[in-house]
């Protein structure tokens, strides 16, 4: 009897535990806060994150709207929402879970010149 009590305890016990699916799509990254200017951009603040990935976020504070600004950044992807972004397209919308300024942001944060030059094959 006791065998089969502690069977069913332990069923239970590891049938409580589960995956959240959700967490996969949580992520942690050093990005830089971009405004991509018309007429190739969308006249928006967007992230660009340091493997290139350019994401719209759908809630970032008015602090952070500077453009060459390096952030940390914890966010979540919004399946099946994207931002239209002029001639670059359709960006990823993501949602800011966190986010702080990095250490390497220098005082007077500099745009990048390369991002304006970086689509411009689009025209």
């Amino acid at each position: 009897m006791r065998s089969k009590i502690l069977i069913l305890a332990l069923v239970l016990l590891f049938s409580a535990c589960s995956d959240d699916d959700d967490s996969e799509n949580i992520l942690m990254v050093k990005a830089t806060v971009r405004l991509l200017a018309p007429p190739n951009g969308c006249d928006d603040y967007i992230i660009e994150t340091e493997n290139d990935n350019l994401l719209f976020p759908q809630n970032l504070d008015k602090e952070y709207l500077v453009d060459g600004l390096k952030v940390n950044i914890i966010y979540d992807l919004v399946e099946g929402v994207t931002h239209q972004c002029g001639r670059i397209g359709a960006l990823p919308s993501i949602e800011l879970l966190e986010i702080e300024k990095s250490n390497l942001s220098n005082a007077i944060a500099r745009p990048n010149i390369h991002l304006k030059t970086k689509y411009m094959f689009l025209r």
